[in-house]
């Protein structure tokens, strides 16, 4: 009876101390060092990535003006990330809220995807956007995985509307992401 009551003491502790932790960090810091973190990784991806400014947010921490350069050109207005303790220790995983506003991605022609939101987690070796919707002309709706040592899709279920002066571009984009069209109905699927 000592040792459980000594065990939760110890994780009473544990749980307290990154509970105060989160909620009195400086955030802008620590976005500032993610988004270094993140530089270097991308880097070493082949991926180049420039932002103008970071702010601290209640819980988080804001990047304005994001811009991703690689197979495709990504650019944001802002992004916001929300880590979300419970939700990470719960899933032994770091997962974060994610709000984006100005989303556009470059593959040929510019695809504007709005502004939008997801929960990302973190698995080794694996980036999980559950939950992602966007709002633009191209709009998402669905779950999406990314395999971080091939930079591709992995598991993938997402419903992608799109404008009709794109949709004779669609089948174009077939060579570079697993498109599948149901009718008049676009989704971006890999099992």
């Amino acid at each position: 009876m000592k040792i459980l009551i000594k065990t939760i003491k110890i994780l009473l502790f544990i749980v307290c101390f990154f509970a105060t932790l989160y909620y009195f960090l400086e955030w802008r810091a620590v976005g500032n060092f993610a988004m270094s973190f993140a530089h270097s990784q991308l880097e070493r991806r082949g991926m180049r990535m420039s932002y103008s400014d970071v702010s601290g947010e209640e819980g988080g921490f804001t990047v304005n003006n994001m811009t991703l350069n690689g197979m495709a050109n990504i650019s944001l207005a802002s992004i916001t990330i929300k880590p979300q303790l419970a939700k990470s220790v719960t899933s032994l995983a770091p997962v974060c809220n994610i709000s984006f506003r100005g989303l556009s991605v470059q593959l040929g022609q510019v695809m504007n995807l709005g502004d939008g939101e997801f929960t990302l987690i973190a698995w080794p070796g694996e980036v999980e956007l559950d939950n992602l919707r966007t709002n633009g002309d191209f709009a998402l709706n669905g779950y999406v995985t990314i395999d971080l040592n091939s930079m591709k899709l992995g598991h993938t279920e997402a419903r992608l509307d799109v404008p009709e002066n794109f949709a004779s571009n669609m089948g174009m984009l077939r060579n570079f992401l697993p498109l599948v069209q149901e009718g008049d109905q676009w989704y971006l699927r890999r099992r």
